[in-house]
C-alpha cells in the first residue's frame, strides 16, 4: 500500500500499482509467446511484420506499461496456408472455423491469443496497391528491440498506416484510449530528420486511402487533451467543431479496453441500414456463422438472413433490451454514421480508396 498525504486528503495508489504489475506481467507473457512464434516462422523461413502490440509500445517511454492484448502479425499472402499449417503443426490451437473471406485466423497457445493476419482489417481483397505495398513492407522490414525482446515491424510510415487504420476500425464499435495513445506515442516519436516521415511518406499515404483527416483529427484531440505536444503539418486545417464531435464521440462510446456489449453490436448494425444492400448482406453473413446446419447444407444458406433475423431477437429478449433501447441505440448509431462521414471515412469499415475514382484529384 503507498499512500501520499496531501493537504487533508490521503491518496491510496493501491489500485493503480496493481494494475502496471498486472500490466507488466502480461507484457512479458505476450513477448515471450511473440519470441517463440518468430523463432518458429524463422526457423521455417517465412517473413512476417509485428502488427499492433509490440509494435506500437516501442514508440512508449515504459513499453511494458502499453496494454497488451493478441500477438498480431502479418504475413504475405503466398505464405497464408503454409504458416496456418506450420502453427497447427506445433500446438497452435485454431479458434474458430477458417473463413478465409476475413482477414486473419486465430489461434491460442499456452494462453496467448496469436492472429495470422494476410492483409489489415479495413483493406478491401481487391485493393491490389495498398496490399503490395504492405507486402513489399514485409521484405523491408525493421528489426526493434524492447525490453531484452526483438521483433520485426514495418517501415515506420506504414506502421502509422496500421494505427491508424485501428482507430478507423474501431471507429464502429467503440474508440478505445489504446488505439488513441499508441497513435499519440507514435506521433511524438516521428522523425523529422533526415526525413520528415510525416509530411514526405505518411500524409501523402494516408490523402491516397481517404484517412488523412482522420489522423490529423486523432492528433489535435491527443494535443487538446492527453498532453500531445508535437504538431504535424496540417493540424491547423483541422474543424474544432469535428474535434470536439469525435471526443464527445470516445467519451460516450468508447470501450475503454472493454467490449461495447450487445448495445454497442446494435449501433454498429444500425450503420448499415443505410445501405440495404450491405445491410443483407450482414445480416447474412451473420446467419452463416450462427446457425450450423447451414454452412452443412447448401438448400439452407439462402435462407441463413431470415435465422439472423430471429437469432438477434432471441439475443435481444435474452439481454432484457427493450424496444426502446433499440430505438435508441438506432439514434446512435445514425449519429455514429453521421461523425464517420465528416471525417471523410467508409462507413462499412473499409478504406475510401481514393486514388481510384475520377474525384481523387480534388
Amino acid at each position: 500500500w503507498l499512500k501520499e498525504r496531501q493537504g487533508q486528503q490521503t491518496v491510496n495508489y493501491s489500485p493503480w500499482i496493481t494494475q502496471c504489475l498486472q500490466s507488466q506481467a502480461k507484457w512479458v507473457k505476450v513477448m515471450h509467446g511473440q519470441a517463440r512464434l518468430l523463432a518458429l516462422l524463422a526457423d521455417h523461413q517465412i517473413d512476417c511484420v509485428i502488427l499492433k502490440g509490440a509494435a506500437a509500445a516501442m514508440a512508449y517511454p515504459n513499453p511494458s506499461l502499453r496494454a497488451m492484448g493478441d500477438v498480431d502479425f502479418l504475413v504475405k499472402r503466398c505464405d497464408r496456408n503454409r504458416t496456418a499449417r506450420l502453427l497447427e503443426e506445433n500446438g497452435y490451437t485454431l479458434e474458430h472455423e477458417k473463413d478465409e473471406s476475413l482477414h486473419h485466423y486465430g489461434y491460442t497457445k499456452d494462453g496467448v491469443s496469436f492472429e495470422l493476419h494476410w492483409r489489415i482489417a479495413i483493406v478491401r481483397d481487391s485493393d491490389e496497391k495498398l496490399i503490395s505495398r504492405l507486402e513489399e513492407g514485409i521484405t523491408n522490414r525493421e528489426i526493434r528491440e524492447t525490453g531484452g525482446f526483438s521483433f520485426p515491424v514495418l517501415p515506420v510510415e506504414l506502421n502509422g498506416l496500421v494505427l491508424i487504420s485501428h482507430i478507423n476500425q474501431h471507429l464502429r464499435s467503440g474508440l478505445g484510449l489504446r488505439q488513441i495513445i499508441d497513435w499519440m506515442m507514435y506521433v511524438n516519436a516521428l522523425p523529422n530528420e533526415p526525413v520528415d516521415v510525416w509530411s514526405e511518406k505518411l500524409r501523402p499515404m494516408l490523402r491516397d486511402v481517404g484517412m488523412e483527416k482522420l489522423a490529423l483529427c486523432v492528433t489535435v484531440m491527443c494535443q487538446r487533451c492527453l498532453g500531445l505536444q508535437k504538431n504535424l503539418a496540417g493540424c491547423e486545417t483541422v474543424d474544432s467543431k469535428l474535434c470536439d464531435e469525435l471526443l464527445e464521440y470516445v467519451m460516450e462510446k468508447g470501450n475503454f479496453g472493454r467490449k461495447s456489449g450487445e448495445t454497442g453490436k446494435l449501433a454498429s448494425f444500425s450503420l448499415d441500414m443505410s445501405n440495404p444492400v450491405r445491410f443483407f448482406k450482414r445480416l447474412h453473413a451473420g446467419g452463416m456463422s450462427n446457425w450450423n446446419a447451414a454452412r452443412k447444407h447448401a438448400v439452407l444458406r439462402p435462407f441463413a438472413w431470415i435465422y439472423q433475423i430471429g437469432y438477434i431477437n432471441k439475443r435481444l429478449i435474452k439481454n432484457g433490451i427493450s424496444p426502446g433501447k433499440v430505438a435508441e441505440q438506432h439514434t446512435q448509431g445514425v449519429k455514429q454514421r453521421e461523425l464517420i462521414r465528416a471525417l471523410g471515412l467508409e462507413v462499412d469499415r473499409n478504406i475510401d480508396v481514393r486514388r481510384d475514382k475520377p474525384s481523387a484529384k480534388n
